[in-house]
């Protein structure tokens, strides 16, 4: 590959051998305890297989299992960090989204990430998700969107705003909102004016719903589909990001009077 570009190659994970990943799958709905055994012995006989690891933790995760799901993804990872060559870094190295091989490894370590902010190990998940946009840099599975949610956890407004400049162009909701409240908490309000009216011009129902006193999950919200600038959009995004807004004070007074087009008064 390229200086600094790698992809997996897994000689061993040959097409009968995903065959049976595909059979454990198709169990997952119908009867989970057997699709855990045909991951399980997946895992026993291939440790490099880390589509088995995740869908094995994954299945454990809708049995209710939460903690050895964990546990699974956990171990799957420190697993597949094993095979990585002592000179590959993390802080430098890609691992490009675009080459398929890499691709299990990519939806392992988000579901790892996605798993540690779960717990509320915010900073752990956090190194995971910025791990990430190194790795494939051009973001395909939206971690951006989740870094920025770690630094408003952790009240970090400067490294909000450094994200969304890693990313001028994003139309990432929790980017495009993320911006205008990160310039508000930081006393720019004017910098937040401009920022919001964007936001507010690509998704005006969020605004809307930050707005609302009462909140429903609009029929269909499938949170693996969203439908860009729709209801399912706002109500996620408030579901996620909307605490950040409303424990800020002045946030939402704010938000109001730009999207009605009052007179900006200070608060």
């Amino acid at each position: 590959m390229e200086k600094h570009q790698w992809r997996f190659t897994l000689p061993r994970i040959t097409e009968e051998v995903d065959d049976r990943l595909e059979e454990g799958i198709d169990w997952i709905d119908v009867k989970p305890q057997r699709a855990v055994a045909i991951f399980l012995e997946l895992t026993e006989d291939y440790p490099e297989h880390m589509d088995a690891y995740h869908h094995l933790a994954l299945t454990l995760a809708r049995m209710g299992k939460s903690e050895e799901a964990f546990r699974t993804w956990k171990l799957a990872v420190e697993t597949a960090l094993k095979f990585f060559p002592p000179h590959f870094s993390l802080e430098r190295d890609q691992l490009e989204w675009g080459f398929v091989s890499n691709r299990p490894f990519l939806r392992l370590y988000l579901s790892y990430g996605l798993q540690l902010l779960k717990r509320g190990d915010t900073e752990e998940a956090l190194e995971v998700f910025e791990d990430m946009l190194v790795l494939s840099p051009n973001d395909n599975q939206g971690a951006r969107a989740l870094v920025v949610g770690c630094h408003f956890a952790l009240k970090r407004p400067n490294e909000v705003l450094s994200v969304c400049r890693q990313f001028p162009r994003d139309a990432m909701e929790q980017l495009l909102y993320g911006r205008p409240l990160a310039w508000f908490q930081l006393g720019k309000r004017q910098q937040a004016g401009r920022a919001l009216d964007v936001a507010i011009k690509n998704y005006p129902l969020i605004a809307t719903e930050l707005l609302r006193a009462k909140h429903k999950k609009p029929k269909g919200t499938r949170e693996e589909r969203i439908i860009m600038g729709g209801a399912d959009q706002a109500y996620l995004y408030w579901k996620e990001h909307g605490a950040y807004w409303a424990e800020t004070p002045g946030a939402i007074g704010f938000l109001r009077d730009r999207l009605l087009g009052k007179p900006k008064k200070k608060r």
